[in-house]
């Protein structure tokens, strides 16, 4: 069991709130996000009940493009917040300011990374030692965990404050758990897993759990996991293999073949593909390889095929596009699979990091699913049936006000 902020009363008090504020940046400047606005109704709730918020968040990894600081993060937050933020670096006394707050006023602190040791894999307990965690510590009453997406990280500002603090789950983390916990554990038949995206890796720890748990009573892949799959079986795509060696992707073959042999009663793969003939999107039968074009998407009878075993299903957890959906002439693979889960009636779980950008290049949103994840890598590691670091953590954490 985790503990909930939202059953305890925080007014006058201080909370350490580490949220995933972690943005796609456009001329150094955030782009607005689910992920961006659901974390801001938690800073927002928390200030209206009293509490002294103090904002804890990463963005982008040191040496990429997107490691920027969270200046233009505050913008954002003071806009969807409606009232002014205050911000602080890391080399101003961070401390003062804190004890400076009145009840329901909020701190942004600057970017995570730019501490040297935030990204390091140590323990809770050792990251607790970091003076600047202690520092933070300190200064607050409790720590509130609201990061799903990060909380198979054991960094500092994730892990670190748990064992020094009172440490609760905030809204959007217990959403996610509770949402993938219906996602693994629903008894409503039929029961239909759909995997796709760019990550194989990834997929494929996914698929083995969910079959060998016996949690799905059927599977559709699509994307590069669906090509991977007729690769171990004995087709050549042409053109595309050369991608997948250079990716190390035929060291999955053994692998997924030795799956696919065991259970291909419940595994549905592409019967043809949308190929790019040079800008046109063509259609090829899976028969009719290799080719000398490139696969894109899935094809016009894998289409039919997949959003017929969709409209049977009562439970959908989907995890990653059909194919390159960037492209407005590869869309149709992806959109045709959200069109047809939007209306089913069943318990619709979405997952993925490029989720939420493939469902507004679709024209969906959020609301037409039973529930849309924010996270990416923590959602499909929860998936893998792993314990994340963080989670399990907090439902350890006994300290209390």
């Amino acid at each position: 069991m985790i503990n909930s902020i939202s059953s305890v009363d925080v007014s006058g008090k201080t909370l350490l709130v580490r949220v995933d504020v972690n943005s796609n940046i456009k001329e150094n400047h955030p782009v607005l996000s689910g992920r961006l606005k659901e974390h801001a109704k938690t800073i927002q709730l928390l200030s209206s009940k009293g509490a002294k918020v103090v904002v804890l968040s990463h963005q982008g990894r040191k040496g990429k493009s997107n490691f920027v600081s969270l200046k233009g993060h505050l913008e954002e937050l003071k806009k969807l917040i409606g009232k002014e933020i205050y911000f602080s670096s890391w080399e101003e006394n961070f401390k003062e300011k804190i004890y400076s707050l009145e009840n329901s006023e909020i701190l942004l602190m600057e970017n995570t990374r730019f501490l040297e040791f935030e990204s390091e894999e140590k323990t809770p307990e050792e990251h607790s030692k970091e003076k600047i965690i202690s520092d933070l510590a300190s200064s607050a009453d409790a720590f509130v965990l609201d990061a799903f997406s990060v909380s198979h990280r054991s960094h500092a500002s994730v892990v670190g404050f748990i064992p020094l603090l009172p440490s609760y789950a905030g809204p959007v983390l217990e959403e996610e758990i509770e949402n993938i916990d219906k996602a693994l554990n629903s008894t409503e038949t039929p029961r239909l897993l759909i995997l796709g995206g760019a990550k194989p890796e990834d997929s494929l720890k996914t698929l083995d759990f969910f079959l060998s748990q016996n949690r799905t009573d059927k599977v559709l892949v699509g994307g590069i996991f669906g090509e991977l799959f007729l690769v171990a079986l004995g087709i050549k795509f042409g053109k595309k293999d050369s991608f997948f060696e250079e990716r190390n992707f035929f060291e999955l073959l053994p692998e997924i073949k030795t799956l696919y042999e065991k259970f291909k009663e419940k595994i549905l793969l592409p019967e043809d593909f949308a190929l790019d003939e040079k800008g046109k999107r063509i259609n090829l039968s899976v028969s009719d390889f290799p080719s000398d074009f490139e696969t894109k998407d899935i094809g016009e009878k894998t289409i039919e095929l997949f959003d017929s075993e969709i409209s049977k299903a009562k439970l959908i957890v989907f995890n990653g596009p059909m194919g390159v959906f960037e492209d407005s002439n590869f869309l149709l693979g992806t959109k045709s699979i959200f069109k047809a889960m939007s209306k089913n009636s069943g318990f619709t779980f979405l997952g993925g990091g490029d989720t939420e950008t493939a469902l507004t290049s679709a024209g969906f949103s959020p609301k037409d699913f039973s529930f849309v994840s924010l996270s990416g890598k923590a959602s499909l590691n929860y998936l893998s049936g792993k314990k994340l670091v963080a989670v399990e953590a907090l439902r350890k954490s006994n300290l209390e006000f």
